[in-house]
């Protein structure tokens, strides 16, 4: 029966159904949501590199290997900072343990000079320590008796293989949207219409012109500023300078986040000694801060979005906010659809 022939009733009862159906099959995956999310928002900030791409295969099977070649580099993108910086963080770990019972005095372990003499939190770090471990045997006791140690430990090890398989899933999902993406763009917004009516098609190219032009205004950006801070680092002399160059450009994908970052990049310098260089770090990190998120992201993001840079920060704290992570990205999505639809309202002429 067409949906014409339909009485009030069965259109609602139809309608209800539907929107019944689609709470089942969210609550059965809302621990694959963040993992669908992710690989739609990668798609479509990815859309014009895999354009290229695709262009470069040709025959029966193109798709297929475009569509999985591209999803194993994305893979490698992903996944390659996050093992170097596992091995970074565990190798400094090691050493800093390491550097710590073995700085020992008389059974009783010293922290380490450049610790002592961090502003404000150098005399507290020294009295906890003092506290709670004592020497060096303590802290092996400590280690070995506390179950707040193991539960930790337990509980950080949860978190990896959660954040693992979203990864694995994330990747899974984005190959198949590569590989089934002319079918979506044409099958997406014809549902769309039959649900919604033709107006929604607008809402759909919001949301994903936000999307593209916040990844390349949140992610591309952050790169460029952690490539920057790192080069700052490495000519002021900071350990690490690789490493709390990704950490910064990570941190600066969150808006407010970088100056941890290259802040504690400058306490480190200036616990050693090194007050100009960490000021001139201070000083270098706030101008490149000032200078991305006053004058380049505006620019990326706003003309991109067709969004005012005040409802694309808005909807950036409001996503990390209800989201995560992800939210960086749908938050100005939603708040592009949200603008969009205010806009088509006041276009539309008033009627009594």
């Amino acid at each position: 029966m067409s949906t014409p022939d339909l009485s009030l009733a069965q259109k609602t009862a139809r309608y209800l159904l539907i929107g019944l159906l689609i709470i089942l099959g969210a609550w059965m995956l809302r621990l694959f949501l963040p993992a669908l999310c992710w690989a739609i928002v990668l798609s479509i900030g990815t859309s014009s590199l895999y354009d290229r791409w695709l262009a470069k295969f040709r025959g029966k099977r193109r798709h297929i290997w475009a569509a999985l070649t591209f999803t194993i580099f994305v893979g490698i993108v992903l996944i390659a900072p996050l093992i170097f910086g596992g091995i970074v963080a565990v190798r400094e770990a090691i050493s800093l343990t390491r550097e710590l019972l073995l700085s020992s005095k008389d059974g009783a372990p010293d922290l380490p000079q450049w610790l002592l003499h961090l502003p404000l939190a150098g005399d507290w770090i020294h009295k906890v320590w003092v506290e709670n471990l004592g020497h060096a045997a303590a802290a092996n006791d400590a280690v070995r008796t506390k179950p707040e140690v193991y539960e930790w430990t337990r509980l950080v090890g949860v978190q990896l293989i959660r954040r693992l398989s979203t990864l694995v899933f994330t990747l899974l999902t984005l190959y198949f949207v590569y590989l089934n993406r002319d079918a979506l763009r044409t099958d997406v917004p014809r549902v769309s219409r039959g649900l919604f009516g033709p107006s929604v098609e607008g809402l759909l190219t919001r949301g994903a012109e936000a999307i593209r032009a916040t990844v390349d205004g949140i992610v591309l950006v952050a790169v460029a500023e952690g490539a920057i801070m790192a080069g700052v680092y490495a000519v002021a002399g900071a350990p690490h300078p690789i490493l709390f160059g990704a950490v910064t450009g990570v941190l600066a994908m969150v808006p407010f986040a970088a100056p941890v970052a290259f802040g504690t990049v400058a306490l480190v310098l200036g616990s050693r000694g090194a007050v100009s260089a960490a000021v001139g770090v201070m000083v270098a990190g706030s101008a490149v801060l000032f200078i991305a998120d006053h004058f380049v992201r505006p620019i990326i993001i706003g003309e991109g979005a067709k969004l005012p840079f005040l409802w694309v920060l808005l909807g950036i704290l409001g996503g990390i906010e209800s989201f995560g992570l992800v939210g960086i990205f749908l938050g100005p999505a939603l708040m592009a659809a949200l603008v969009s639809l205010w806009r088509s309202w006041v276009a539309e002429p008033q009627t009594r």
